[in-house]
């Protein structure tokens, strides 16, 4: 009985062995393909560039004991634009006054203007400075203790008159 058993467990380990695949053992590995990466796949890539800020922002609120005034305009006909200082209760404070005009291509151009009533500074279409369409226009004010104010902040565009 123990002989009947024994063979009945040896032919079921054989049987195991060659369901698994594992009867004989050649000593040689089988080569696996091993996939190649494709080289990444090439989309074209548009670089525009980034429109400029035309938004304005609010300006600061400035003492009363230091308010001081700016006019601009831009010509209509050749978009140049004219920024001149009107003066105010703290003009004697002054210490500059910085006018920067951003133009719509974004290019950005900054002048300065001496705190004297009517003095002005202009940015020309011709000189890259000003464009024909919307341009930003800020203008800071610092005075001689320190502090310095943004007074002004807005676009300006060409616009004619019909009648």
């Amino acid at each position: 009985m123990i002989k009947k058993a024994s063979i009945v467990l040896i032919v079921f380990v054989i049987g195991m062995v060659c369901i698994a695949g594992c009867t004989s053992d050649t000593g040689e590995a089988t080569p696996t393909a091993t996939p190649t990466p494709l080289p990444p796949v090439q989309t074209p890539v548009s670089t525009t560039q980034a429109a400029p800020d035309l938004m304005p922002q609010p300006t600061d609120v400035v003492p009363t004991t230091l308010f001081v005034d700016v006019a601009t305009s831009k010509d209509p006909i050749t978009g140049d634009i004219t920024v001149t200082f009107r003066g105010g209760k703290g003009q004697n404070q002054v210490n500059e006054i910085k006018a920067v005009v951003m133009s719509g291509t974004g290019a950005t151009t900054t002048k300065y203007i001496e705190p004297n009533v009517n003095a002005e500074a202009v940015f020309t279409v011709e000189d890259g400075e000003a464009t024909r369409g919307e341009d930003r226009i800020t203008v800071t004010a610092s005075f001689y203790d320190g502090s310095s104010y943004r007074i002004y902040d807005d676009v300006l565009s060409r616009s004619r008159t019909t009648s």
